[in-house]
């Protein structure tokens, strides 16, 4: 299972986070894989997808 967001929308939270290299280290995966999944706009893995919701309330918590 997939989850499925424009390709726009995930770039953005990518960037919004701090952008490709710190999202990749934080979720233990290659820049060139979340490249990928950014240009097909899906996080392909269930669990990385959480992680990635995780992280952005991290942030949002660390901005408040």
């Amino acid at each position: 299972m997939s989850i499925k967001e424009t390709p726009n929308d995930l770039h953005q939270l990518v960037h919004k986070l701090g952008g490709p290299s710190f999202v990749a280290r934080e979720l233990k995966i290659s820049v060139s894989t979340l490249h990928g999944w950014m240009k097909q706009g899906r996080v392909p893995n269930m669990q990385k997808w959480v992680e990635l919701k995780e992280l952005d309330n991290r942030m949002q918590e660390v901005l408040k």
